[in-house]
């Protein structure tokens, strides 16, 4: 089930892929060039979509949805909710589409590279083209023009007659391509690669007539572009020329007039304003000595009838004077610009200093206007002079009282501009001369290189480089956009081409089909059976022979099926009868078989199942397959009901040789028809390799445990303050006569299987309680000894009350012991295990939890529990300074110990860092190699008793 969910998942993952390369190579660059009328991935969703059955369809969704949204990406810095629900609408649409036309043409036979007859070829080119590629056209469209921020290319029906005929083009063309590329061995190498070449040589024609027209087409929009760039320069150039004429018309006038009032200003200002859709403010900046700043801020609240009006931003150098906003129109929109000091700012004083030398307005870009925020501006100061002295031309002289600044929107004049041109549909790019960074820019994210024009554009003492090209819609309503007429003609030739190269090959396949039919007849009846069209023994022996020399030595069984007294049938029925139940028989049990499975007929009623995998696999075979037979079943008006005996041998445990594995299925048949029918039996010889050793280690360790071969290994525990040995644990082995010192995991689990646990483990706590006993005699204070009790040892009702007679015969205090139990000994019977725990709280035995957080017993169990000792796993203490959610474990299980008042012992220590971790975390005690190993016991009252 797996294997084929991996496989599956594989095969959409490749056609996904396949889809996405397949659309990039055939669509332009941008969402309106993916509407073209070649659209080649039609025909790789239809091919496989034939091929590999509905299956695959999530891999056309996830293919055009990953190709759309890399569209959208390509002129979008980011995608929306609207741009992901367009691209999943398109993609829906185009796999919907494979998994209906592949559903119709299945339906009217009208298989491409096999037509079943005449009309066949009829209806697959009306089926996968005109029929359903309306499908994908009406979804995709529609999607396109609902919700995508690009919109249509060229209006509704014309968008969707392109996509339709572009979706008819690739599923006609392209998908026998593709077919014929994945049928495999049922065609030729010969014929696979005529029939390929005469299509690719009718698709590359269409789209090379189709690349030279677009081609022609395509000169003529960059000369078209070039012309309207040119328009747009002089546009752009007038209505700035007429900015700058407006502004120091308008300085003049003010200083001319003298009366520097605002009402004067505000009807000058608002006529500008009205008909300049750019300009955003006109601001009277005069020039005021620091001298005079207090009389000119009383003044100007009276002048303006602004009380709260003041010079707002001191000037950068002592020596400069002030030049503040007195007036600005509109006023209400700019309020905040009042009294503004143009010096207060570097940029601002560059360019009064530029404009006072030369005499002229100079530009500067502001990146963000404070009445149009987000939006790129531009500050225009057009100084403004007081002629004075006599009043001959010959003796006056200017004097310099101030600015009038003009502020624009660049976005605004430039659709200014391009909408007075009559072109909206191309984006600007602005950067000052030399700089490498653009101010202004709406351009597409990827655009044509060879559709970019480029100028200079003078500002006021400013120069500007310009780039300019076309968007999506510009390109769209150019008739170079308009090819529609001419392609689909290209796409009905070429499908007229498509069906004549399929006819000449059908008529091609039907000739080969024909001599090669009646070859594999000859070869068939040879090799299957007459009566019941299974394959014969000849077959078996031939395909076993192929199977056991060949390279593939994956095991296999062969299950032998003989029916339960079939001769009755013959006998009493006939052996018309029995030959019908045979052929009946035979086609049940076919149809139970699996795709890996093969059934042959050996004679009579006997038939041998051949079926890949282990002995479980087969098990289970045999057993569907005793099912299956045992069925009722009418038989020319008969009901008759029989059993069958099934007998197994595999490959290659029991045999490698064709004659061995048929004679064990034939001898384990016989077993199972002598163990009373209907049932099935594997032929086994009396022990394996694996069984012979397990049953020779049991009997072992019952002599191990008679002669008392189990030995005791302690190893040291200690107080992380004090340094002080706490204790040992007590850790049994088995010395073998023969194999040598056995550690736990070589026989404790084999004891646990064959409840030889239970002696194993009065034998360990004997071990112990003489090992104490020892240790007192030899005046050694052993602090504490722990000793495992396994869930079955503990479980027994009279544990308790033997455990205190051993231990009191050898006159040891029981609170020397600590006995060790693990989360799972819990679970197995939890309220049985907390009678016996208390118990042995109350006998005065110590009780450690081992091995805790790797269970799933519950807390609310623990705080109940009579617990004297925590023992953190050493899975968790090994990767203490590796594994910060291993840290974070024991981290929580400390301070649980603390909070219930339970000692903590860390299991496992074998480092330094671990060990100083834990003295930093208030761990209370640990074990380890780090401190101590465990060693018989002689070792360790020479290492650390002494």
């Amino acid at each position: 089930m797996q294997v084929a969910i991996f496989r599956t998942s594989g095969l959409i993952l490749a056609v996904a892929l396949c889809y996405l390369a397949a659309a990039f190579l055939a669509s332009g660059v941008g969402l309106h060039e993916q509407i073209m009328p070649f659209w080649v991935p039609a025909g790789v969703a239809l091919g496989a979509a034939l091929r590999f059955g509905a299956r695959i369809l999530p891999g056309v969704l996830l293919g055009n949805l990953a190709f759309n949204l890399l569209i959208t990406l390509s002129w979008k810095d980011s995608i929306d909710a609207y741009n992901l629900l367009t691209a999943s609408l398109i993609g829906t649409g185009a796999a919907l589409q494979a998994g209906v036309s592949a559903l119709l043409i299945k339906r009217f036979d009208a298989y491409p590279l096999a037509p079943k007859m005449g009309r066949s070829l009829l209806w697959y080119v009306l089926l996968a083209g005109p029929v359903c590629c309306v499908i994908s056209a009406s979804i995709g469209t529609s999607a396109v023009y609902e919700f995508s921020d690009a919109g249509g290319s060229a209006g509704y029906w014309k968008d969707w007659l392109t996509w339709w005929i572009a979706d008819s083009f690739g599923a006609i063309v392209i998908t026998p391509v593709v077919l014929a590329l994945l049928v495999g061995k049922s065609m030729s190498g010969r014929r696979r690669l005529a029939l390929v070449t005469r299509l690719a040589i009718i698709m590359a024609g269409a789209l090379i007539l189709n690349s030279l027209f677009l081609d022609r087409l395509s000169n003529q929009l960059r000369r078209d572009f070039m012309r309207d760039t040119q328009l747009i320069e002089a546009r752009l150039s007038g209505i700035m020329q007429k900015n700058m004429t407006d502004l120091a018309t308008l300085g003049r006038r003010f200083a001319e007039n003298g009366t520097y009032s605002p009402a004067y200003f505000a009807e000058e200002a608002a006529e500008l304003i009205e008909e300049n859709p750019g300009l955003r403010a006109y601001s009277w900046d005069p020039i005021v000595q620091q001298s005079e700043r207090e009389m000119f801020e009383r003044y100007t609240a009276e002048l303006i009838d602004e009380p709260g009006y003041a010079i707002s931003g001191e000037s950068l150098y002592p020596e400069d004077p002030l030049i503040p906003v007195q007036m600005v129109e509109p006023r209400e929109s700019n309020r905040t610009a009042l009294g503004f000091n143009l010096l207060s700012l570097e940029d601002r004083r560059r360019s009064v200093i530029q404009a006072q030398a030369t005499g002229r307005a100079v530009a500067t870009e502001i990146l963000n206007l404070t009445q149009a925020p987000d939006q790129p501006g531009l500050l225009i100061l057009q100084p403004v002079y007081h002629m004075g002295g006599n009043s001959s031309v010959l003796y006056r002289h200017r004097n310099l009282v101030g600015f009038m600044v003009g502020v624009f929107t660049l976005n605004q004049l430039l659709e200014s501009s391009l909408r007075s041109a009559g072109l909206e549909d191309i984006s600007v790019r602005l950067t000052e001369a030399g700089a490498r960074e653009s101010f202004y820019s709406d351009f597409p994210a990827q655009p044509n290189p060879e559709l970019i024009a480029a100028f200079d554009l003078d500002v006021a003492q400013r120069t500007w480089h310009m780039e300019a090209t076309p968007n999506a819609n510009y390109m769209a309503a150019h008739p170079s956009s308009n090819a529609v007429d001419l392609q689909g003609l290209l796409a009905l030739v070429a499908i007229l081409g498509t069906m004549l190269t399929l006819a000449t090959h059908d008529r091609e396949r039907v000739l080969l089909a024909e001599v090669r039919r009646q070859t594999q007849s000859l070869a068939y009846q040879a090799k299957h059976d007459d009566l019941t069209g299974l394959p014969n023994r000849s077959n078996l022996l031939e395909t076993l022979r192929a199977r056991l020399t060949g390279p593939d030595s994956a095991p296999f069984a062969l299950l032998f099926i003989d029916l339960d007294r079939f001769k009755l049938i013959n006998d009493s029925l006939g052996h018309q009868v029995g030959d019908h139940l045979l052929v009946a028989l035979a086609r049940k049990l076919e149809q139970q078989l699996p795709e890996d499975a093969h059934l042959y007929r050996m004679g009579g009623d006997e038939f041998i199942l051949m079926v890949d995998g282990n002995r479980r696999r087969a098990c289970v075979e045999a057993d569907k397959l005793l099912i299956a037979a045992g069925m009722p079943m009418d038989v020319d008006n008969i009901r008759l009901q029989v059993t069958a005996s099934i007998g197994i041998s595999l490959y290659p445990n029991h045999g490698n040789d064709l004659v061995t594995l048929i004679r064990y299925a034939d001898t384990a048949m016989y077993r199972a028809k002598a163990q009373g029918k209907n049932r099935y039996m594997v032929h086994s010889e009396e022990f394996s390799n694996q069984t012979f050793q397990s049953f020779s280690l049991e009997q072992d360790l019952r002599v191990a445990l008679e002669q008392r071969q189990l030995l005791l290994h302690y190893q040291p525990q200690f107080d992380l303050k004090s340094g002080e040995l706490l204790g040992t644990e007590a850790l049994v082995r088995w010395q073998h006569p023969e194999r040598g010192l056995l550690a736990p995991g070589e026989f404790i689990e084999l004891a646990e299987e064959t409840q030889l646990i239970i002696p194993l483990g009065w034998q360990v706590i004997e071990l112990a309680c003489e090992q104490v006993a020892s240790w007192n005699e030899q005046g050694l204070k052993m602090p504490c000894v722990a000793v495992n009790i396994s869930p079955q040892q503990l479980l027994q009702m009279d544990f308790v009350e033997k455990l205190n007679a051993l231990v009191d015969s050898q006159r040891i205090s029981r609170d020397t012991f600590e006995l060790e139990i693990t989360e799972l000994m819990i679970m197995q019977d939890p309220d049985l295990a907390m009678l016996q725990l208390h118990k042995l709280r109350e006998s005065g035995y110590r009780i450690a939890l081992d091995d805790f957080g790797t269970g799933y017993s519950s807390l609310d169990r623990l705080k109940h529990l009579p617990l004297d000792r925590l023992k953190i796993d050493q899975a968790f203490t090994r990767d203490i300074g590796r594994n910060s959610r291993d840290e974070a474990v024991i981290l929580t299980i400390i301070a649980l110990g603390s909070a219930l008042g339970i000692e903590v012992l860390a299991e496992g220590v074998e480092t330094q860092a671990q060990l100083d971790f834990l003295c930093n975390n208030a761990c209370n005690s640990v074990q380890g190699y780090l401190l101590g190993r465990p060693v018989a016991p002689d070792q360790l009252t020479l290492e650390v008793l002494s």
